[in-house]
């Protein structure tokens, strides 16, 4: 273990942590220190005290040479090869990082980047539900974007686990990735430390240290100019030891006679040239080789690049760990300072570094090593030859996932190699290219790239409709629906179009046709998509033109719609193909809550969510508004706040946040507490008529100035939902609405358009009942006639569909119908049932207008009863969070816990900050104690 001097301060901080995480409450730790000041140091001191606390630790190295590879410095950490084996949640993790799949179910680097954040985090979960975790991170001034966001959300709940976060970095203008985390790390009580330089009496220990004897005050006189930085004192004594001014004689060290230099320290630069002046001749070339290379030594690629055996090497790798140049990190080697690094590298020439990093190149494609090391050096070498450019032909598509900016870079440079030398070569690198730059995330640049690359007369007809296939996900990807069937159109008339591409191309076409509101040309064109499919033996095409056709009839058949989007599912496959403008698993479980198949829906909503998590798909903020939408109309509305909550936190590329703004507010009115939720929305993004709640944000406020009195308001902002629903959607698809607009037409006696609500939703259920339209029907009738019949059935037909909230709409307005046909008794007795539906709901603003409207109908209400439940403590929990406790306490993990109740990773672990809010605990360890010890207490009452 390296010595450490004067850092007692700071390491009790650190260990004070460490302690406090091992106990279940996590801690997120800053290092902030100077070159040479000793953090290195101080985390191996970290390390070993945790391992002494019994916690898992993981600990990595940012390096700069890989700042532009994602995930590269997270990896560092937790992709330990030596445990991959044994762990399958590592593997993954490790498969993911290695590209694996990623071009079949992601469609951009930032998707990819997104499920393996998820993929991570799970990960983190499981090892924490078994054992505390350090994860400690060196050199976090070279931290790459995505490592940043992986800490970033890793320390989000962090005091709630038994985690400790330390990131170490220098003193210098961070990075962007670092400047960003460490300002999250702060706003979320992150402990700062700032290694100081040494005092005097650290200075003379560090000597003291060093020398192996007492130091004199003329040799301490001689370390004040190291002005307390550790490494300037470590050097000042090397050299000193090394040209025979400081002398050791019997446990004593003293200045020998003669001059000395005088001065300030040398700079940390020229202490490192000095240093390599040390290294034997004979090993130089080695280490300076190394240096090269990068911060990280494999001793089997440098002795094939050196072309020299291994164990010709074993002794300059033994001298350089000796004299500190190098240390190990279990299975690998790095530079103890990475300016000693790039010195080293630097005493080269330019041409030799060059040579190294091709010759380097050449080794790693031989080793098969991973492709972005391989593309580093080719790159830093600023040359291709043809077998480089041979290489990144072959190993195209896995560059492009693990480095896209690399790849365009490489590309660019080996279509400048081989153009007009080499025709089919340079097709196939052109749309590599393409590809790369789709992956990147910059569609613009691929789509001109593709139109020039058609414009270029090719004699393979295949490599033509490629091009084509990637020049319609360019389009697509830009949101330009008519460049995209024009696409389409040409490839279609394109006779190198084999039947089965054209029928795939068939149904991208027929949504986008759809989405146009071309309704009639894109139903023929997915009719189309699936008998050619089928012709061809082709399931992604029967898949595509399925899915396309269920989507269509969501508008007029909901039944056959999803037994498409179930066939879809099978043909395509497990998964979110990257070229589907429409997720099938979110499809399938709106058509299930709209048959009101609720508890499949739940099952197919948690699937949504748990695909899109896995793959990195666009369509996770939707499949969270699917979820909150259930919950909201089975009146679990504390899981709908839940997972709300959730889908906020994080990426929205299809604008559907403003939805679950909306859901929430929802909620905030019917219990009395507007304003009270998530603020205010983003403004809606124009509707991809996917679902049938894009008018739902104006519900949410036409129900907020309901509540305000604002019937008038009210009116302006919720008829427009329904009336334009026949031009921008189908009726079938808003009638949730039409409950809350009845109430306000007849507070303002629109009579005319009362009725012609009650005319559509007979239309809707001759058309297709479900027990919810049904009621919708019955209520909206009883509310405009005043006739208590239909309203009592509208009751039955809610209780059946499982929407608790509009059973007690259909019993309100049922007691003011008695009321006013003089059946006291009965009205009594349907609001006693309207108050207990809203008293389940804790519901308080509908209860109170329930006694209103009562009242105004000559009812006499009674004493007011009991409105809330408990906001704190145990009985303050709703049936989920009580499971979720009971989870875990048993030692599940937020992944398995979300397995067991369909439900995300992320909702469940909303759903353990909700119930520690409430029951006044701060960690899942405090928690999991309470609910045992509540269970002893219960069992000792049972045998008493």
């Amino acid at each position: 273990m390296p010595y450490l001097a004067g850092r007692d301060a700071e390491r009790d901080q650190l260990y004070a942590a460490a302690r406090a995480a091992a106990a279940g409450h996590g801690r997120a730790v800053l290092v902030q220190a100077p070159i040479g000041f000793g953090k290195t140091t101080l985390l191996d001191h970290l390390a070993a005290e945790c391992a002494r606390l019994g916690m898992r630790v993981l600990r990595g190295t940012a390096e700069e040479l890989e700042q532009d590879l994602p995930f590269a410095a997270i990896s560092t950490c937790v992709a330990d090869p030596r445990t991959i084996a044994a762990d399958p949640d590592l593997a993954h993790v490790a498969a993911l990082l290695r590209g694996e799949g990623a071009l079949t179910h992601s469609s951009t680097a930032a998707n990819h980047e997104l499920a393996l954040t998820e993929a991570i985090l799970d990960l983190a979960d499981r090892w924490l539900s078994r054992a505390p975790l350090a994860l400690l991170l060196d050199e976090a001034q070279w931290a790459d974007r995505a490592s940043a966001v992986v800490l970033h959300r890793l320390a989000r709940t962090i005091e709630q686990l038994p985690l400790l976060l330390v990131v170490a970095a220098r003193i210098v203008a961070p990075g962007e990735a670092l400047d960003s985390l460490q300002r999250s790390l702060a706003g979320r009580g992150a402990v700062m430390v700032t290694l100081p330089q040494l005092d005097a009496a650290a200075v003379r220990a560090l000597a003291e240290h060093e020398l192996g004897a007492a130091a004199s005050p003329e040799v301490l006189a001689l370390l004040d100019s190291a002005g307390g930085n550790p490494t300037y004192v470590k050097a000042i004594l090397a050299e000193a030891r090394e040209d025979g001014s400081v002398l050791v004689h019997e446990g004593r060290a003293e200045l020998a006679p003669g001059p000395r230099r005088a001065g300030p320290p040398r700079p940390l630069a020229e202490i490192a040239a000095h240093e390599l002046e040390l290294v034997p001749r004979r090993y130089r070339e080695a280490v300076q080789t190394a240096a090269v290379l990068g911060s990280t030594v494999d001793v089997a690629q440098l002795a094939a690049v050196l072309d020299t055996p291994v164990m010709e090497l074993s002794d300059v790798i033994a001298d350089a760990i000796e004299a500190g140049l190098l240390v190990e990190t279990g299975q690998t080697l790095r530079f103890r300072q990475n300016l000693t690094r790039q010195i080293l590298a630097e005493s080269l020439p330019a041409a030799v570094r060059t040579a190294l990093h091709q010759r380097a190149g050449r080794v790693l494609e031989e080793q098969c090593a991973p492709v972005e090391r391989v593309a580093g050096h080719l790159l830093a070498a600023g040359r291709l030859d043809g077998d480089d450019v041979a290489w990144l032909d072959a190993d195209a598509d896995v560059l492009i996932v693990r480095a896209p900016e690399l790849a365009v870079q490489l590309m660019r440079q080996a279509l400048a190699v081989v153009s007009g030398r080499t025709p089919d070569q340079t097709a196939r690198l052109r749309r590599h290219l393409v590809r790369a730059l789709l992956w990147a995330g910059d569609p613009v640049q691929a789509e001109v790239l593709a139109r020039e690359a058609l414009s270029v007369p090719d004699a393979d007809p295949a490599s033509r409709t490629e091009l084509r296939w990637l020049l319609t996900q360019a389009c697509l990807r830009q949101g330009h629906l008519r460049d995209t069937v024009d696409t389409v159109g040409e490839a279609l008339a394109d006779p190198g179009t084999t039947a089965a591409q054209a029928a795939r191309l068939r149904g991208i076409g027929a949504a986008c046709l759809l989405f146009q509101r071309r309704y009639d040309e894109g139903v023929a064109w997915a009719d189309r998509a699936v008998a050619d499919g089928q012709a061809a033996a082709d399931d992604t095409a029967v898949g595509i033109g399925s899915l396309a056709k269920g989507f269509a009839l969501t508008r007029s058949d909901l039944g056959q719609a999803l037994d498409l989007v179930e066939r879809a599912i099978g043909c395509l496959g497990p998964g979110i193909q990257p070229d589907l403008q429409v997720d099938p698993y979110t499809l399938k479980g709106f058509c299930l809550i709209e048959l009101d198949r609720l508890d499949e829906a739940d099952e197919a909503s948690a699937t949504a969510v748990r695909v899109n998590q896995r793959t990195g798909g666009m369509y996770l903020t939707t499949a969270y508004v699917e979820r909150a939408h259930l919950r909201y109309l089975q009146g679990r509305w504390d899981d709908a706040r839940a997972e709300c909550r959730t889908g906020m936190d994080g990426p929205d590329p299809l604008g559907h946040s403003c939805r679950l703004w909306a859901f929430d507010a929802l909620v905030g009115v019917h219990r009395g507490e507007p304003g009270a939720g998530l603020g205010e929305p983003q403004p809606p993004t124009a509707d991809g008529e996917d679902t049938g709640d894009s008018g739902i944000v104006a519900w949410a406020r036409a129900l907020g100035q309901e509540a305000a009195g604002a019937h008038d308001r009210a009116f302006e902002l919720l008829y427009p939902v329904w009336a334009d629903a026949g031009v921008a959607q189908s009726h079938r698809l808003r009638y949730k609405i039409t409950p809350d607009l009845a109430r306000t037409l007849l507070a303002l006696g629109r009579d005319r358009e009362l009725a012609d609500l009650v005319g559509v939703l007979r239309e809707l259920v001759e058309a297709g009942p479900v027990p919810s339209l049904h009621g919708c029907l019955d209520l909206c009738e009883g509310t405009r006639t005043g006739d208590p019949a239909p309203l009592a059935a509208a009751a039955v037909w809610f209780r059946r569909a499982g929407w608790p909230l509009y059973e007690g709409y259909a019993q309100e307005a049922a007691a003011l119908a008695h009321a006013r046909a003089g059946a006291a008794a009965d009205a009594r007795a349907a609001l006693r049932r309207a108050l207990a539906a809203y008293a389940g709901l804790d519901a308080g603003w509908d209860a109170d207008r329930a006694r209103a409207r009562a009242r105004q109908a000559g009812l006499r209400t009674g004493a007011r009863g009991s409105r809330n439940r408990p906001k704190q403590g145990w009985a303050a929990l709703t049936d989920t969070e009580q499971r979720v406790a009971e989870h875990v306490a048993a030692g599940l993990s937020n992944p398995e816990i979300a397995a067991q109740m369909f439900l995300s990773r992320r909702t469940v672990q909303s759903h353990v900050s909700s119930i520690l809010a409430k029951v006044g605990l701060t960690s899942r360890v405090e928690l999991a104690v309470a609910v045992h010890a509540g269970a002893d207490r219960a069992a000792r009452t049972d045998e008493s």
